[in-house]
């Protein structure tokens, strides 16, 4: 199953604008079968923002990045491993920026209420999680509701009590701001090294891969030629373990 595997991509969400993944409604959870191993797709994230908010705030743009894996038991267990990134800029008076991080890295348990197609995820000494989501034979989209308050957590003590109290008005309480996470249906034939190791896209982890691999060999998350594609464990630095993991899938064809 692939479990470790650590899939990176980006979109880049311009709300007003029918082309950029931006949700004209808000998002209608249908339920299905969630059991299984999932990974993101391409295009992992789309957003829902109310239309006062979209008119108060435009322009406004989203960058989202997600990375990783959850995987649903029959049991009823649920194990999770994904990062997520939102940075939101808009324009309220004065340009402001804000960025949401995400980690969801953990084991738990999980319920789902068939008449809402509600998703409440249990972890040990934590508060519940709690999404609605549709899952398809090929495609699971996690539905999450993005608080304003967790939205704006990154501003400055001074600013942020402003700026609520500033967008408070346009998000009604029954329509809240929502990120769509959305992932696809892992196969038994992926494996993590051989997805990821193939740095260059051309079906085999080969000599360019390691020579592209040499090149970051050693930085860490933020710096500038750190890149988390070649970061196969997710530690936030390319290393001798990374190294290792490249070593065990060269020569290898992808999914060959």
């Amino acid at each position: 199953m692939l479990k470790n595997c650590v899939l990176l991509m980006m979109t880049v969400i311009t709300l007003g604008q029918a082309d950029a993944g931006v949700l004209p409604e808000t998002p209608r959870p249908q339920g299905g079968d969630i059991v299984g191993s999932w990974v993101a797709e391409k295009i992992a994230l789309n957003a829902y923002v109310p239309a006062g908010l979209v008119q108060a705030v435009s322009p406004l743009t989203v960058e989202g990045e997600i990375n990783g894996t959850i995987t649903f038991g029959a049991d009823g267990s649920v194990q999770s491993d994904y990062r997520t990134a939102t940075n939101i800029s808009a324009v309220l008076l004065v340009p402001l920026s804000v960025a949401v991080h995400d980690t969801s890295q953990y084991t738990g348990n999980y319920t789902i209420a068939s008449d809402t197609h509600a998703l409440t995820i249990t972890r040990e000494n934590e508060d519940p999680l709690n999404y609605t989501y549709t899952a398809t034979a090929d495609s699971l989209h996690i539905i999450r509701p993005l608080l304003l308050e967790e939205l704006l957590q990154s501003l400055s003590e001074a600013v942020r009590p402003l700026a609520l109290n500033a967008l408070s008005q346009h998000v009604p309480p029954d329509d809240p701001i929502k990120i769509v996470i959305t992932f696809s249906k892992a196969t038994d034939t992926e494996t993590p090294s051989m997805l990821t190791a193939d740095f260059d896209g051309d079906g085999q982890v080969g000599i360019t891969d390691f020579l592209l691999f040499v090149e970051v060999f050693g930085t860490q998350s933020g710096q500038e030629k750190f890149d988390s594609k070649f970061d196969l464990n997710n530690n936030g630095t390319i290393d001798i373990s990374d190294f290792l993991i490249f070593v065990e899938s060269f020569g290898k064809t992808v999914n060959g």
